[in-house]
């Protein structure tokens, strides 16, 4: 299988399928239009990629060891490190019990 085979094939999986692969360089993908998104990330840690890149991008940083989402800022999307934080839950109202210890 050639890289451009196992390329393809990485790329066509859903991004929770996708596991790092220390062999990949992000110079590989030098050739894509999204390529500058992946620099600029490295470099700084956050991109701004065309939304309809967003998912590549995400896809080859996580090829590459990165974990990435996605959020979108007056109408802006951005590619930022980490998960996905969890809503946060309303804190639990104190009972009288709870005041008077």
């Amino acid at each position: 299988m050639s890289f451009e085979d196992e390329y393809r094939a990485l790329m066509a999986k859903p991004i929770d399928e996708i596991k790092e692969d220390i062999f990949f360089r992000y110079d590989n993908f030098r050739d894509e239009p999204w390529y500058e998104d992946v620099q600029m990330y490295r470099a700084v840690g956050v991109c701004v990629p065309a939304a309809e890149h967003a998912l590549q991008v995400r896809k080859v940083l996580k090829i590459l060891g990165y974990a990435t989402h996605t959020t979108v800022r007056d109408g802006t999307t951005y590619v930022v490190p980490g998960e996905v934080r969890q809503a946060q839950q309303e804190p639990k109202a104190k009972n009288r019990h709870d005041r008077e210890r």
